[in-house]
């Protein structure tokens, strides 16, 4: 299901999850459906010293991963939430006063909605296993395969699951990377393999620090 022509009226606030400089994500209900909506700060036009080979707009980076990997079908194997839509460059008045923080801003916000998965925790030693470290291995690996590099290969956004020993889920893509399978180039491909060779490390450390019981050799990780 993919919602369609939202207006921001339609939505029901329960509660904000977490809030940084350049995103809030609330725990909403949209058309009798409880999911998650993650608003972005709007973004002007490119400045004269920011690069033009990439995009910069922390929305258009997400919601552009999200549609690929729906496409590709990740969101339906589990791998990433399900992706529900978006909202664009919307006046966050209509939503007082939950968007309060946004009013003021320059440029209008724009948010994506995503699928509610409860009980989710980051990967961490108390609950890391070999099935879930194959898991996040597997995970990368599909992203990759749609040709998509995550950007922020961190246990911050690797998720497990106390009643779900084997899955894995890979969350926050507003840094990833969206490439043309017929026109990538040798240096994105190099990106891939940069990225896949980050997380074999970060399992590889986890698996070091589990018969000890803690953060040694993957604290780098989980401190950056």
């Amino acid at each position: 299901m993919t919602f369609e022509n939202v207006v921001p009226m339609e939505i029901v606030f329960e509660k904000e999850l977490y809030s940084c400089e350049f995103s809030v994500i609330f725990l909403i209900l949209l058309r009798s459906q409880t999911c998650i909506m993650k608003v972005h700060r709007g973004r002007g036009p490119r400045k004269y010293y920011e690069p033009e080979d990439r995009e910069l707009d922390i929305h258009v980076l997400e919601a552009t991963a999200y549609r690929r990997l729906k496409e590709q079908g990740l969101c339906d194997r589990g791998i990433v939430p399900q992706f529900l839509g978006t909202l664009e460059k919307f006046d966050p008045r209509q939503c007082r006063p939950f968007l309060d923080a946004f009013i003021d801003d320059e440029y209008l916000p724009s948010a994506i909605f995503l699928e509610y998965i409860p009980n989710m925790e980051m990967i961490h030693l108390h609950n890391c296993t070999e099935k879930r470290l194959d898991g996040l291995v597997r995970g990368i690996r599909e992203i990759h395969a749609a040709y998509i590099e995550h950007g922020d290969p961190r246990p911050r956004n690797i998720m497990v699951f106390d009643d779900d020993p084997e899955r894995v889920v890979w969350i926050d893509f507003d840094r990833a990377d969206t490439y043309d399978k017929e026109q990538i180039t040798d240096e994105q491909k190099e990106r891939l393999s940069e990225e896949e060779a980050i997380v074999l490390g970060l399992r590889e450390c986890l698996e070091l620090d589990l018969p000890k019981g803690k953060l040694k050799e993957a604290y780098i990780f989980y401190c950056t």
